[in-house]
């Protein structure tokens, strides 16, 4: 079976794609399994994935761990809605 409509993946996607595989092991040496944030609804460990400091078609996006904090979905979308508690979180949890 031939496979058509296959979209290429961009730089921009495979940059996110090696980034998020160090991002992992750096979490992981860290000793950070959980949702950084503990919102209300906070699923804990169930579905994590990495919050940005700024979204990530921002040029200003890097993905460092000084840039990132491991959150569940519940908590991610609160960062994404809220901009000002983005900035405090990421103030008190990466000292920046």
């Amino acid at each position: 079976m031939k496979l058509k409509n296959i979209r290429k993946i961009s730089k921009k996607t495979l940059d996110w794609i090696t980034a998020r595989k160090s991002l992992l092991k750096l979490y992981e040496k860290k000793g950070i399994r959980v949702c950084e944030l503990g919102f209300k609804d906070c699923t804990f460990d169930y579905r994590l994935s990495f919050a940005h400091r700024f979204k990530r078609s921002d040029p200003r996006c890097r993905h460092t761990f000084r840039q990132t904090l491991k959150s569940c979905i519940p908590c991610h979308q609160k960062l994404e809605q809220d901009s000002d508690l983005t900035e405090k979180m990421f103030k008190l949890l990466r000292s920046t």
